[in-house]
C-alpha cells in the first residue's frame, strides 16, 4: 500500500498556516508588553524579541509565495523524479495544439456571450447562476490558463504570444 504524499501546495499551506500562528504568538503591541523568558536584561530580552519577530515574519513570507506557486508545480510529490511525465516541457507541436484549443474555446465563451445577451437569463438548476454568469467565470479561467502559461513559458526561457481575443458585444 503506497502511502498518500502531501504536494508541494499543501505542504506549503500546512506551514504558512502554522507560521501565522507563531506570528501572531510573537506580535506584540509594544515593546514593553514582552512576556519572554529572559536574561534579566531588559534591552537584551527585547532585542532578542524583535529578532525573532523579524525571523519569523520574513519565513512567512517565503511560506506565504510558495502558496501561489502555479500548477502543475504546485502538484509536485516528494519522489517526483525529474522525468515524471507531468514535468516534460510542451514541445512546439503540443504548445501550438494547447494554444489553438485556447482559442477555439475562448471563441466558442464569445460566440455563446452573443447567443445569451438576446436570451432572457434562466437560472440553472445546479448552481443557479445565469448562462452569463457561467461564461464569466470560463472567461477568467482562460485568463489564469494563460498567465500559467506565461509563467512556464517564461521558466522555459521564452514569452509566448498569447492575447486574449476580444469578448462579443
Amino acid at each position: 500500500m503506497r502511502t498518500v504524499e502531501l504536494t508541494l501546495k499543501e505542504r506549503a499551506d500546512h506551514i504558512y498556516s502554522q507560521l501565522l500562528l507563531l506570528q501572531r504568538l510573537f506580535a506584540a503591541t509594544s515593546d514593553d508588553d514582552v512576556d519572554w523568558p529572559g536574561t534579566g536584561d531588559k534591552t537584551r530580552d527585547l532585542a532578542y524579541y524583535a529578532g525573532v519577530r523579524t525571523l519569523i515574519d520574513g519565513i512567512v513570507e517565503h511560506a506565504r509565495i510558495l502558496t501561489a506557486v502555479p500548477f502543475p508545480l504546485s502538484e509536485w510529490q516528494p519522489g517526483d523524479g525529474p522525468d515524471d511525465e507531468r514535468w516534460r516541457a510542451l514541445t512546439d507541436i503540443e504548445r501550438r495544439e494547447v494554444l489553438a484549443m485556447v482559442s477555439a474555446y475562448e471563441s466558442l465563451i464569445s460566440w455563446s456571450e452573443g447567443l445569451t445577451a438576446s436570451i432572457r437569463p434562466v437560472a440553472a438548476p445546479q448552481d443557479r447562476s445565469t448562462p452569463a454568469d457561467y461564461l464569466g467565470t470560463e472567461r477568467e479561467r482562460i485568463g489564469r490558463f494563460r498567465q500559467e502559461l506565461r509563467f512556464l513559458e517564461r521558466r522555459r526561457g521564452r514569452e509566448p504570444e498569447l492575447k486574449p481575443s476580444s469578448p462579443a458585444a
